[in-house]
């Protein structure tokens, strides 16, 4: 099955490589289901690209703090996501192409990732 995994950082991850994505469960209590919900870690898979051993995180995978710090001194983020973090599914895929998008209004990237499920 091949489809698009949206991103809103940069993974840019060779076409042909394999990488394992991590998606996480909405754990808040179904009455604050509403609303704001963008920094939530089910809104933002983690990446794996299983042949360069590289892992793609948002903030919010690695900090419970609000994503914050400044470009001037680097965060000490740890190397895996959040061990109170709640899995909903893991699966494999292989890249078929990957476009980087810089969204100048936000002054980041972001990425479209084409999959092929491999499981």
């Amino acid at each position: 099955m091949s489809f698009i995994l949206p991103l809103n950082h940069a993974v840019p991850i060779p076409v042909g490589h394999t990488v394992e994505v991590t998606e996480y469960a909405d754990t808040r209590p179904e009455k604050k289901r509403k609303g704001w919900d963008l920094s939530e870690a089910f809104r933002h898979p983690v990446v794996l690209d299983l042949d360069t051993g590289i892992r793609y995180m948002n903030h919010v995978h690695a900090s419970r703090a609000g994503n914050g710090g400044n470009s001037f001194a680097a965060n000490p983020y740890p190397l895996t996501p959040r061990a109170d973090l709640v899995v909903s599914r893991v699966y494999r895929a292989r890249v078929t192409a990957c476009t980087i998008v810089a969204v100048e209004g936000l002054d980041t990237q972001h990425t479209a990732l084409a999959l092929e499920r491999l499981d």
